[in-house]
């Protein structure tokens, strides 16, 4: 197939913008001699081939323009097979090149004497406009040609070390992620509660939708509740719903709690270790029982919700303590299922890399060939302490900051690189990398200009004090 025709539906777009901009007719043809595009009669020739001899053809073979008036055409048109059928009074042609080489046509005809006037006064200026929009079908090819070859790399890598595994989203092939994705494929047919337990940016959301997907719930609503981002005066309202009336300020005609929303569906309450104490039995009431209680309800509600939960924390440490309830603990805890850091995934890391490449290449019109050898050796390395989630946003900045070819270690955030400009991480001693790794762990759970709740939100999360917070945000210049 020919490259061209792989961006048919581009190239038509440009076809009738180039029509309605110069109120003339367009067609484009691509270096297998077939119409592509076009406008006005040639609209209906699309994918037919231009005839031998033609205009066209000699300016792919020479990637010269031309043009040609109606007392020209008895000599440039003789060799044409349509030459005595042709109604065109003015045609002017224009090469697309690809690295220099003609790959397709850009062509505009005059039909009526007020289009050939038009071309032939301003022939000067179309020539102008017309480079410039080859110039744009050159670069829509190169990125073409650019993600292909990502792809491929892509395909590659997963090759070379043999089969790779995927549950919804989620990709990789180490040993640990094949083993956690065949106990969540086994599981996610069932009814069965889900404890999912792993690090900030592992891809804990990622999984439970992935469950939600493979269950016969599929075509049912997830519904996701994010407990520490809801206040805890909200929060039972948010989860249980409320009759018209129940308290001052109450929607008219009440409201639907997110269990109820989420009937014959699934549930994921994320970081469920935030849930303050208050609302733990009524959690463990809507498990065991499947029954809601809205607030100022005369009656429980009946729901059929699958229960998924995660946390990134030591919930067995906070049951210990007291901050979480024994009996939801267990409730909880049926399924569990652990996603390993990306730390202990080195066989993902670089799979991860290609992807994002490729991924942000694209949605940001950025061709970018390759990666440097030692940039991977170097996340290979780093310990990667926000996870997947900090690998993605690293690669995302790097692709904005590279230039066409290759993405290397000076294209990484300034924080990953050392006095020399480069990254030195690998070679920093102890108290270097602790000091790196408790900063990237700020950076990941704190945005600029963040507010006092979220800060003790983070502190809480953290488990230090909000002052020890504020000597840390101090320490590394992100108050």
């Amino acid at each position: 197939m020919a490259g061209m025709l792989l961006i048919q539906d581009f190239v038509q777009e440009y076809a009738e913008t180039i029509a309605q901009v110069l109120d003339v007719d367009v067609t484009i043809v691509d270096e297998a001699y077939i119409r592509i595009g076009g406008t006005g009669p040639y609209k209906a020739k699309i994918s037919q081939i231009v005839p031998h001899g033609s205009f066209f053809r000699h300016i792919l073979a020479t990637g010269e323009p031309g043009i040609i008036r109606d007392e020209d055409r008895s000599e440039a048109c003789q060799c044409c097979t349509i030459a005595g059928e042709c109604l065109e009074l003015a045609t002017m042609g224009f090469p697309i090149l690809k690295s220099g080489v003609p790959v397709g046509v850009i062509g505009i005809m005059a039909f009526t004497a007020e289009q050939k006037a038009r071309i032939l006064a301003s022939s000067a200026n179309l020539w102008s406009f017309l480079t410039h929009m080859s110039s744009l079908l050159e670069s829509k090819l190169m990125l073409l040609e650019a993600n292909r070859k990502l792809q491929h790399q892509v395909q590659e890598v997963m090759e070379a070390v043999g089969r790779s595994y995927s549950f919804g989203t989620m990709i990789g092939r180490s040993p640990a992620f094949k083993e956690l994705i065949r106990e969540a494929g086994q599981i996610a047919p069932g009814k069965s509660t889900v404890f999912i337990r792993g690090e900030s940016g592992t891809g804990k959301e990622l999984l439970a939708r992935a469950i939600h997907s493979a269950s016969a719930r599929q075509s049912q609503p997830f519904i996701v509740v994010n407990c520490p981002s809801i206040p805890e005066t909200l929060l039972e309202s948010e989860l249980f719903g409320y009759e018209a009336g129940a308290f001052t300020g109450a929607n008219k005609g009440g409201r639907t709690g997110k269990f109820e929303l989420a009937h014959q569906g699934t549930i994921f309450l994320d970081e469920i270790g935030d849930l303050p104490l208050s609302l733990q039995p009524k959690i463990l009431r809507v498990i065991q029982e499947r029954m809601v209680d809205r607030i100022g309800g005369k009656r429980p509600v009946p729901v059929d919700v699958r229960v998924i939960a995660a946390t990134n924390q030591d919930i067995e440490g906070m049951v210990e303590r007291g901050a979480f309830r024994a009996d939801l603990y267990y409730r909880l805890n049926v399924i569990p299922l652990n996603i390993p850091p990306l730390r202990e995934r080195k066989e993902d890391i670089e799979l991860y890399l290609r992807l994002f490449l490729e991924q942000y290449s694209k949605s940001l019109n950025k061709p970018i060939a390759s990666l440097d050898p030692e940039l991977i050796h170097w996340a290979k390395e780093y310990t990667w302490p926000g996870n997947v989630r900090q690998l993605q946003n690293v690669v995302e900045y790097m692709v904005n900051m590279a230039g066409p070819g290759q993405v290397g270690l000076d294209d990484l955030p300034r924080a990953f690189l050392g006095p020399g400009g480069r990254s030195t991480k690998v070679d920093l001693g102890l108290d270097e990398q602790v000091a790196e790794f408790e900063k990237s762990i700020l950076v990941e759970y704190l945005r600029k200009g963040s507010s006092l709740e979220e800060k003790k939100r983070v502190a809480k999360v953290l488990k230090i004090s909000l002052a020890t917070l504020y000597r840390k945000l101090e320490k590394y210049g992100m108050n």
